[in-house]
């Protein structure tokens, strides 16, 4: 699992001629490096005493991004799994097998895409209250986190493309359309805030 291996393996094998990982694995861990940054902006906001009346939301904030990382975490491991299974059903031709595992990957690209937004409306809390000697920083997660999302969504695009049904490929482009508004508003209030 790369969530227990330096980075520098994980990004070799980015790198290299291997099918896994790919872009899917790349945007769970730059959505959960976004969170890390959340993190750092969290715990250079506690205990400082000229924020000592939001140390408490900021010790929420730094909680809830522990977890969205840890879950994009194992998503970086997962996207691997799914997309080997991708890979195994054009190896054997099975239709019928390849279109359930392309609406599988669809929600998992969309559930990542959703756990990038979460980390967005955080970056977004912590900005507005955090340490103003990070503003900086905030602009790094908002840049980070709305590439995260629509990195996401650019794999649920490319595993919808096999899927002939019009009602469901509709619903679900409503859905990643909603998602990337939403994270480019977010990140254009962050970038404000960062002023």
């Amino acid at each position: 699992m790369y969530s227990e291996e330096k980075m520098g393996k994980f990004l070799a094998d980015l790198g290299s001629k291997n099918s896994t990982p790919g872009g899917g694995s790349a945007a769970a861990l730059v959505g959960a490096v976004t969170a890390s940054v959340v993190r750092f902006i969290s715990n250079l906001t506690i205990g400082k005493e000229k924020y000592r009346e939001v140390e408490e939301d900021a010790r929420e904030i730094l909680d809830q991004a522990a977890g969205v990382e840890e879950e994009l975490l194992k998503m970086v491991d997962e996207d691997s799994e799914i997309l080997k299974e991708i890979l195994e059903c054009y190896k054997t031709g099975d239709k019928e097998k390849l279109l359930a595992i392309s609406k599988k990957a669809v929600q998992f690209s969309l559930d990542m895409t959703t756990k990038c937004v979460e980390i967005m409306e955080l970056a977004l809390e912590i900005s507005t209250i955090g340490n103003r000697m990070l503003a900086s920083d905030f602009e790094v997660a908002a840049y980070l986190g709305d590439g995260a999302v629509n990195s996401a969504i650019a794999n649920v695009k490319i595993n919808l493309k096999g899927i002939k049904e019009p009602d469901y490929v509709n619903d679900i482009e409503k859905k990643y359309k909603d998602l990337s508004e939403k994270s480019s508003k977010i990140k254009n209030e962050i970038i404000e805030i960062a002023k």
